[in-house]
């Protein structure tokens, strides 16, 4: 009965995405003030619904707890409880067109990734904000372009490992590739590299431009991580 619940809310949701992504689609281009009030009305009322399926979701993890079966499913509900918390928070802000472009970077940042890596990803991903995800870019770029050597790779992935214990579920699942022998370093270090730039502040301090200096930033971060 309690799986049936889960598997219900699940639905739910689905159904709620889908209806938020058709009032993100439909502000975009909307640029009558008191159609865009009637939308606005619609997404507070979805945001009272995020708010049932939150309170619902608790109640089932709860149940769930012993039910090892059950713990990929609450963590793709919890994953999109987040994602639609994220859209919700934009589009009732105003920020539409801003997050549209965000959410390109956030699409190209995806490709980079196997289809079966791009659900743990997508994850992390809904919460990098534009100068995160330019860093993160960029560091797959070094990492990708063998800019990085194998004791710098070995380096961060040490690092980050000494993390996991004080991390969130949402990024449990990427970070967790570090312990998983069948991959080499170059790989684990790919899929846990959107974790970085929401573990440190570096706004303000790395320059992301054409002239990133792939060296400094790389002993800037690590420097920053082991002071965390």
């Amino acid at each position: 009965m309690t799986n049936q619940r889960l598997k219900d809310l699940e639905d739910s949701i689905t159904k709620d995405e889908k209806l938020l992504k058709d009032f993100e689609d439909a502000l975009r281009y909307e640029t009558n003030p008191r159609v865009i009030a009637g939308y606005r009305q619609e997404i507070e009322r979805q945001k009272e619904s995020i708010a049932s399926h939150k309170s619902e979701y608790v109640e089932l993890k709860q149940e769930l707890a012993g039910e090892p079966s059950a713990q990929i499913q609450l963590q793709k509900v919890e994953n999109q409880l987040q994602q639609m918390d994220n859209k919700i928070n934009i589009l009732l802000s105003g920020q539409v067109a801003i997050y549209a472009d965000i959410n390109d970077m956030r699409l190209a940042l995806l490709k980079r990734y196997d289809a079966s890596e791009r659900t743990i990803i997508g994850a992390i991903a809904q919460q990098l904000n534009q100068n995160q995800l330019v860093l993160t870019q960029q560091l797959l770029d070094a990492v990708e372009n063998n800019q990085v050597s194998e004791p710098q790779m070995q380096q961060m992935l040490a690092v980050l490992e000494d993390k996991i214990p004080s991390l969130p579920p949402s990024q449990l699942a990427a970070i967790e590739i570090i312990k998983d022998p069948q991959f080499d370093a170059k790989h684990k270090l790919k899929v846990s590299l959107p974790i970085i730039p929401m573990l440190v502040e570096y706004e303000g301090e790395l320059e992301l431009g054409s002239g990133f200096n792939i060296k400094s930033a790389w002993e800037h971060l690590v420097a920053k991580l082991r002071r965390k």
